[in-house]
């Protein structure tokens, strides 16, 4: 007679299979996004450095590593389910059906043998834990009921064929233990995690950016969860770069270096103490390009790329989910001062001091065309459809600022600088700051010095619109936001309206930011904030707006970070309310935009202190708290420019009264940042 069977383990492996499959639709997720990739620039495999087969490579080495697992846990099911039925004619006509098609000699077995039965792909496996006899493992050594799950290194003794228990030493116990001294463990199979071999790390399986791996943390014996940030390949070491969850230091999450051979797969069901506040951690992606202060930031219609633009001259392009550094487009001889991206992401357009507005290729980097005028491009936008370009300049010498509205030819041969619309600004030396294309392209919206917002008639140039200053703003209106639906958009100004609520900041103005209806230029909602407003961005996806500014950077250097007020504030849409925000900068916040997929955040900051200064663009997942490193400048004087990546979760329902018949979403807490 067969033994009982061990339910936990079928349990344990019914997960594991679960877990499997799961991360087995990951992969190919990641794979059908490489091969897109792949096939809309094909040419990106030719650039020096670039490790996208690479990647795809590894991604399927995976896929059939996952593959494999997947039969070896589905055959050792396939055991312990045998052995709980019955022995007798009705086992035999099961296993008969079950095993249709296989060796003969595996579909007839005695009755009443009491050998068990095991697939070669389950025999091949109980080898190979056999083989880990005097080798260090992973053992998972806390009950099922656990809080949370332990993981330690430690040294297998024996294998029990019969009973597939691992017998372990744990040799170097925890102070705060019993005994203090060595312990064994008998575990099963499943609370085992085999290492990678240390001595052929062209075998192991390589966890890319972003995994949550489980990791021997640096001095311990202990493995923690903890997520990659570089691999080894990239690093060209045999060292993985990791932050570990709940490891902060002054409110950073440090990275480590941890080898190879001591990094594992995150098991599927990971317990972990204080799992909901770790969620709310924002992961952050280190990204450094430009050497001048960041003007202007954009995001592609499906979101995976990000484009910046800056005083170096050089707008850069970045891939959004990694932040990776994908091209940049040079020419440009001033401060690049706004871009936009056409809606199949293949065409580019900057405007700059330089006194022109560039188009470029975005794949290849190639300059197309370049619109020339005589005072500095300020502002640019594609119109629905990419067939027309609004772009504003500067008022210089005897000319005063104007909207020009120019043609995109769809054969780059075929375009000229010609003006279809030329509108000047009636108050004549006001700039205008920003302007942008109202629903369907018939009108467009502007905005600028003189603190009032018109709509003109896009066909005919005619003035249909503009603001009262008693109703509207009351100094230069600084930036322009639309909704995804092009039916509200967003302002931000420099209001000179004084308040007593904030005696550190006396001198400053209140700010405010409103929201307008795009086809009447009704004020929907107003919104004060003690910080001027540098820049302004809605949420695609929750009711929250978002504002960056602070004081004017040229008085950083007299005053405590505080009183500057230098920080990135959320609001709710609909109440008005400060919901949270972003602390510990030290200079104003210059450009900020959200993704069009709602779950990401960019905004960045110029920062000089004397002798020191940085350059950061941070991108938010999380809403949560997140710790920003200040770079100095070198020898030679040289600025350092920095990126950041980092996600948006951290928020509950709360389900409103039936009177109200209010839905809305809250932040759990607001966001903080400590500075170092």
């Amino acid at each position: 007679m067969s033994s009982s069977p061990d339910i936990a383990g079928i349990l344990e492996n019914t997960k594991e299979l679960d877990r499997l499959r799961k991360e087995q639709e990951e992969v190919l997720v990641e794979i059908n996004k490489m091969h897109k990739k792949l096939q809309a620039t094909p040419e990106v495999v030719e650039k020096p450095g670039d490790t996208s087969l690479s990647k795809l490579k590894n991604l399927y080495i995976q896929a059939k590593e996952l593959s494999e697992s997947e039969v070896t846990v589905s055959n050792i099911l396939l055991t312990q389910l045998d052995s709980l039925l019955p022995s007798g004619p009705t086992g035999q006509q099961r296993r008969k059906l079950v095993a249709e098609g296989n060796d003969q000699k595996r579909k007839r077995m005695k009755v009443e043998s009491d050998v068990q039965r095991v697939s070669p792909s389950v025999r091949n496996q109980i080898e190979a834990y056999a083989s880990l006899r005097g080798e260090q493992v992973a053992a998972r050594v806390t009950a099922d009921d656990a809080e949370k799950d332990e993981w330690f290194v430690v040294k297998v003794i024996h294998f029990d064929r019969e009973t597939k228990e691992v017998e372990v030493l744990d040799e170097e116990p925890g102070d705060d233990e019993e005994g203090g001294g060595q312990r064994t463990y008998k575990l099963s199979m499943s609370c085992i995690l085999p290492f990678p071999k240390r001595n052929d790390p062209s075998t192991t399986q390589e966890f890319l950016p972003g995994k949550p791996v489980l990791a021997v943390y640096p001095g311990t014996t202990a493995l923690y969860k903890a997520t990659v940030i570089s691999t080894p390949r990239k690093r060209k070491s045999d060292e993985y770069l990791l932050e570990f969850d709940d490891d902060e230091e002054d409110g950073a999450l440090p990275q480590r270096t941890v080898p190879f051979h001591k990094v594992v797969a995150l098991p599927e069901g990971h317990r972990q103490k204080e799992e909901e506040e770790s969620f709310d951690k924002m992961r952050p992606i280190l990204m450094k390009g430009h050497e001048r202060p960041l003007t202007f930031l954009r995001y592609n219609r499906d979101g995976d790329m990000l484009f910046s633009c800056a005083k170096d001259h050089i707008p850069t392009l970045w891939y959004a989910d990694n932040g990776e550094r994908h091209g940049t487009y040079r020419g440009h001889n001033g401060a690049v001062w706004c871009c936009d991206v056409s809606r199949d992401s293949s065409r580019l357009i900057t405007g700059s001091a330089d006194q022109t507005a560039k188009l470029w290729d975005v794949k290849t980097e190639t300059q197309l065309f370049s619109f020339k005028f005589s005072s500095p491009a300020r502002s640019v936008d594609f119109s629905v459809g990419d067939k027309l370009a609004v772009i504003t300049t500067d008022p210089f010498m005897e000319r005063t600022s104007a909207i020009h509205v120019k043609r995109i030819a769809e054969d780059p041969q075929d375009q000229d600088g010609d003006s279809v619309l030329v509108l000047e600004n009636p108050e004549g030396r006001k700039r205008i700051n920003r302007a942008v294309w109202g629903p369907l392209n018939q009108t467009i919206v502007s905005g600028g010095e003189d603190a009032v917002l018109r709509i003109w008639d896009a066909e005919t140039g005619k003035l249909l619109k503009e603001t009262d200053k008693e109703v509207g703003h009351k100094q230069t209106i600084t930036s322009l936001c639309k909704s995804a639906d092009d039916s509200h958009f967003l302002t931000g100004s420099l209001d000179k309206t004084a308040k007593a609520c904030l005696p550190r900041l006396s001198s400053l103005s209140i700010a405010c930011f409103k929201l307008w209806d795009m086809r009447t230029l009704t004020l929907i909602k107003t919104y004060t904030s003690g910080v001027p407003v540098n820049a302004v961005s809605m949420s695609p996806l929750l009711d929250h707006v978002v504002i960056g500014g602070g004081q004017d950077a040229s008085a950083v250097t007299t005053t405590d970070h505080r009183a500057g007020n230098f920080e990135a504030k959320f609001y709710d849409k609909i109440l008005q309310e400060e919901i949270g925000g972003v602390k510990g900068h030290f200079g104003p916040i210059n450009a900020l935009a959200f993704n069009p997929d709602g779950r990401s955040i960019s905004f960045s900051a110029w920062f000089y202190f004397g002798s020191s200064a940085t350059n950061r663009l941070i991108t938010s997942k999380d809403y949560a708290s997140v710790q920003l490193n200040i770079g100095h400048l070198d020898a030679d004087g040289i600025y350092t420019g920095q990126f950041t990546t980092l996600a948006l979760c951290g928020f509950v329902r709360a389900q409103g009264d039936a009177d109200s018949g209010v839905d809305r979403l809250w932040q759990k807490k607001k966001v903080e940042t400590k500075q170092h």
